[in-house]
């Protein structure tokens, strides 16, 4: 396959780049790489898909993908003053990206991608919840072992994200096994 080398580079970049979120919470190494996040947001989805009897496939390429870009722009996060112009650096760096993908899948690649950032099947919502749900459970594992209660201030931010059933029922455990 043409090009794997070269989206390989992406893929390893993101294996490396932990999540600038935690940096700013002054969480101790080993932190979350957005690789790692992935990881967690595909198995999430996977679960949820199959749960709310969706396409998981569909779901799993999703995840696998989604924040490749990541190799290609700043982790910016919502205290970042940089954060409102977040989506449109995204758009301005996913033909970068394409580039760089197998001519052989790229057009799937492409309309996945389109599909989650528009968010309008159920695919797109239960992959953006899965998203959501391993910053979530991130959040609460470093809160175990932390003296900050930083998982409130996640669970505030996604108190009304979640559509799915699967997806509400998840936060539900969290919050629930939470100190908030």
């Amino acid at each position: 396959m043409e090009n794997l080398d070269q989206l390989f580079e992406a893929i390893n970049e993101i294996k490396h780049l932990e999540r600038e979120g935690w940096q700013k919470r002054d969480i101790e190494k080993p932190l979350d790489t957005v690789a790692s996040h992935s990881l967690g947001a595909t198995i999430n989805g996977w679960i949820l898909a199959e749960k709310e009897g969706l396409d998981s496939n569909k779901v799993v390429k999703m995840l696998l993908i989604h924040d490749l870009i990541m190799a290609y722009i700043p982790d910016y996060t919502p205290e970042d003053k940089e954060y409102a112009s977040k989506k449109q650096f995204e758009e301005e760096k996913l033909e970068e990206l394409y580039q760089k993908v197998p001519a052989e899948i790229r057009p799937e690649f492409e309309a996945l991608i389109k599909e989650l950032r528009e968010r309008e099947t159920a695919e797109a919502q239960v992959a953006k919840e899965a998203d959501k749900l391993d910053t979530l459970m991130q959040a609460s594992k470093y809160n175990q072992e932390t003296e900050e209660n930083m998982l409130e201030e996640f669970l505030e931010t996604y108190e009304d994200y979640f559509k799915t059933n699967s997806g509400k029922a998840q936060y539900d455990k969290i919050r629930e096994n939470s100190d908030y």
